[in-house]
Order: structure tokens, then C-alpha cells, then sequence
């Protein structure tokens, strides 16, 4: 009795360990992609892209959700049309994650490679293509000239709590596109990159204050010749 009682407790825990190894070596499921304010900023491959002027009058976007793009049910009612602008994460794939800037508001959604003209060149806008004022939410930057190519950015990001919005402000050149700050004793890091005349701001929580996040896709909504006497 006391031999099958030792017999069983050791398949059990052979048994245990084959389990622990089989879910160990099974490949973790995929999560669904996202396409959003937060996703697109952090892209390593954000680029411009137009709506061929073949896909018709109407190219709807995808939505993001479960099982989108490609589903039955996928189809949003926001559309572009041929010519329109869009900023995208071109990651290969063969549905793209897309954001157009209308008049008013701005949609994200999927879009498919096939409709796009993709500009796999990078930008190198001029200094007045970055001198404004650039908002997302209640989140602002503003952008003014300095002698040569430096540029003075100062930014407000609202917290979660909405109780303060702190600033941040820096002068840099950029590089091509891309303006990159860092403030390595404190764990800020933020990269700022001019796409198709939007603004993708990358950034991490501890610029300004540990709670504020400056992340979001930015739209130029007035020039200026001085943003610093505005705030």
C-alpha cells in the first residue's frame, strides 16, 4: 500500500513537471495589434502615405477592434478619398495602421497596403515646417525658431488626475525628421518626429512629472512667430 501510495505521488509529479514544460515551451499567444494615439507615436517605421486614386471614391477604414481588420463586421463608416494624407506604421503587413487629420478630428483605423502609396524616403521638412503651435488632446507643444537650425520646444501635458499640467522645455536641432531629448538622471526620453505635417510625439512618463505623458500624434493648428510669450 505504502509502494502505490509512493508510485502515484511520483506520477503525479512527473505528470506536473511534463505540464510545466509543455506550457514553457508552447509559443505565447499573439495579441491583437493595436492602432491608436499611444501606438503610432512608438512606431520604428512611421511614414507618409496618399490614397491611390484607382480605389474608387471611397477607401473605409477598418476598425480597431477584436478580430479587425478583414472581419464581416469591420467596415467603419469614416472614409478617405483619393489624394488624402495619411501617417502610417508600416510594418509589412498587409493591413497598415493609418491616421488621417480632417478638419476637425482625427481617425485612426487599418487601411490595406494595396491603396497606399507608401514614401519610404525620410522627411526633412524646413524649420518653419516645425514652428507652431501642435495639439493632441489637451496636451501642447509649442515651437519657435533660435538662431541657425536649433529650434526652443516647450511643452504642457496634463496628468491622468487632471490637477496640474506640467511643462517641459528644451532647445535641439533636428536631424532630418526627428528631434530627440533626453534627460538620463531623471528617465525622460522623447522623440519628436514631423510626418506628413503632423507631429508624432514618443514619450516616456517621467518628462515634466512621473504621472504626465506627452505621447500622442500632434496636429499644427496655428503658426507664430513667438510661442513663447503664449504660455
Amino acid at each position: 500500500m505504502i509502494f502505490q501510495k509512493i508510485f502515484l505521488a511520483s506520477t503525479r509529479i512527473n505528470r506536473l513537471k511534463y505540464a510545466v514544460l509543455v506550457f514553457l515551451a508552447a509559443p505565447a499567444v499573439a495579441s491583437a495589434a493595436s492602432c491608436d494615439n499611444h501606438n503610432l507615436p512608438w512606431s520604428k517605421t512611421p511614414k507618409a502615405g496618399t490614397v491611390k486614386a484607382d480605389q474608387g471614391p471611397r477607401l473605409h477604414f477598418q476598425r480597431v477592434e477584436a478580430d479587425c481588420p478583414g472581419g464581416d463586421t469591420c467596415k467603419a463608416k469614416a472614409y478617405l478619398v483619393p489624394g488624402d494624407k495619411v501617417v502610417l506604421d508600416d510594418t509589412g503587413e498587409a493591413w497598415i495602421c493609418a491616421y488621417f487629420q480632417g478638419p476637425k478630428r482625427g481617425t485612426f483605423g487599418w487601411l490595406p497596403r494595396t491603396a497606399l502609396d507608401i514614401d519610404n524616403t525620410v522627411p526633412t521638412p524646413k524649420k518653419q515646417d516645425w514652428v507652431g503651435r501642435w495639439r493632441v488632446g489637451y496636451n501642447t507643444f509649442l515651437i519657435d525658431e533660435r538662431k541657425g537650425k536649433t529650434l526652443y520646444f516647450w511643452g504642457s501635458a496634463v496628468e491622468p488626475t487632471g490637477l496640474s499640467m506640467p511643462d517641459i522645455d528644451f532647445e535641439a536641432s533636428p536631424k532630418n525628421n526627428k528631434v530627440i531629448f533626453k534627460i538620463p538622471y531623471d528617465g525622460c526620453d522623447m522623440t519628436l518626429r514631423w510626418v506628413n505635417g503632423l507631429l508624432l510625439v514618443a514619450s516616456t512618463y517621467q518628462c515634466g512629472s512621473l504621472a504626465a505623458n506627452f505621447s500622442g500624434v500632434y496636429r499644427r493648428t496655428a503658426l507664430t512667430t513667438d510661442p513663447k510669450d503664449e504660455h
